[in-house]
């Protein structure tokens, strides 16, 4: 591994043609190319999406040799996005290029700014403080990164699984990126680093004779409280902030609609089962129906067979059977002998006769 001083010292060990062909005797081979650092790059920006590509990297290559890679930039969904990132081996080249702020491809002006790559923030998986690793901290117990309790052993540790961040007390894991603590320091953190890269003096850009390192050139990143002490009144910042709360309430809002979206997906899936069951319900009862009709047809006709036959067999031989006792009723001369059976028959041969006509009669 070999450590540069600055981005002029990566720039000349990025061409393999200045290295020696051989170091204390030994031959030596180049396995991987470095990538290039963010101090190497800038953006294009307001690059149309539906442009020739190839032919516009083909152009800035042709212009611009030092330039080692074009990419299209991506947003977090990975689709395409109207920003074109370069990468040079040449700072000169792109310390000039940001200086003019523009740069010209198939005769269109684009605005171009420079890349600032986002630092990676140390969180304590222990702590969960900002600025340090697990080895490093001086902590005796263990704080839960999602209620943000402190115990001897997490492993043994029951959560609330109540989300409360340590840093800023909001409803969130305290090793969180969207933490407006962690990203005041990172914001912070990007801005020093960048200011330190973008103040090389003038006597280091021609030479690197009598360097001396002072390690109190480089200090540490500032304590979190501090940093955060100092971002808080940042307008930019809190109006980011209060962008990210609400998309993250939107976020909330959007997960309570696709619950509530399931729920009625559900809902419709039992109410379409349901119903196939009722046809399937109806479809058995009008069957059933069509059988009773079959069945009632059948009594109907068994009903007026048997009604013809009472009313030509029986009811003439009743009336037949009740004229001959009205005979034997009667004496030598003529006389009723029982009065009651005669008005009892004459009582059954009306209603006989009613019946045969259809008429309604009484006891």
């Amino acid at each position: 591994m070999v450590y540069v001083k600055d981005v002029l010292s990566f720039s000349f060990l990025l061409e393999q043609t200045h290295w020696l062909s051989s170091i204390g005797n030994e031959n030596f081979s180049f396995p991987v190319t470095p990538s290039i650092p963010p101090q190497l790059c800038l953006l294009i920006k307001n690059v149309d999406l539906h442009i020739d590509f190839s032919e516009f990297c083909a152009h800035i290559k042709d212009k611009y040799p030092q330039v080692k890679n074009i990419i299209c930039m991506k947003n977090k969904f990975q689709n395409d996005i109207k920003m074109i990132k370069l990468e040079f081996t040449s700072s000169a080249v792109r310390d000039e290029l940001l200086n003019e702020k523009r740069i010209i491809v198939n005769y269109i002006t684009y605005d171009i700014v420079e890349y600032l790559a986002p630092v990676t923030v140390l969180i304590c998986s222990k702590c969960m403080a900002i600025g340090h690793f697990k080895k490093q901290c001086s902590q005796i117990k263990e704080t839960c990164r999602t209620c943000g309790e402190l115990t001897d052993d997490m492993k043994n540790h029951n959560c609330s699984k109540i989300e409360k961040c340590i840093h800023c007390n909001q409803n969130h894991k305290s090793n969180s990126l969207k933490c407006p603590v962690i990203k005041n320091f990172r914001a912070e953190l990007t801005r020093k680093i960048l200011h330190l890269n973008v103040q090389p003096s003038h006597a280091d850009n021609f030479s690197n004779k009598g360097f001396i390192f002072n390690s109190s050139h480089f200090p540490p990143p500032p304590a979190p409280k501090s940093s955060s002490s100092t971002l808080l009144n940042n307008p930019v910042l809190n109006k980011l902030d209060e962008l990210i709360s609400k998309l993250s309430a939107v976020k909330d809002d959007l997960a309570d609609l696709k619950a509530k979206h399931d729920k009625f997906e559900q809902f419709m899936s039992l109410k379409n089962q349901n119903d196939e069951n009722t046809k399937a319900d109806l479809m058995v009862l009008s069957t059933n129906q069509d059988d009773l009709k079959k069945d009632v047809v059948q009594h109907s006709l068994f009903i007026d067979r048997h009604e013809n036959m009472f009313n030509k067999l029986l009811v003439p031989l009743l009336e037949d059977i009740c004229t001959f006792i009205i005979g034997q009723n009667n004496g030598n001369k003529g006389r009723v002998l029982d009065a009651d059976l005669k008005c009892k028959l004459e009582r059954y041969r009306t209603q006989m006769k009613k019946a045969t006509e259809g008429k309604h009669f009484t006891n």
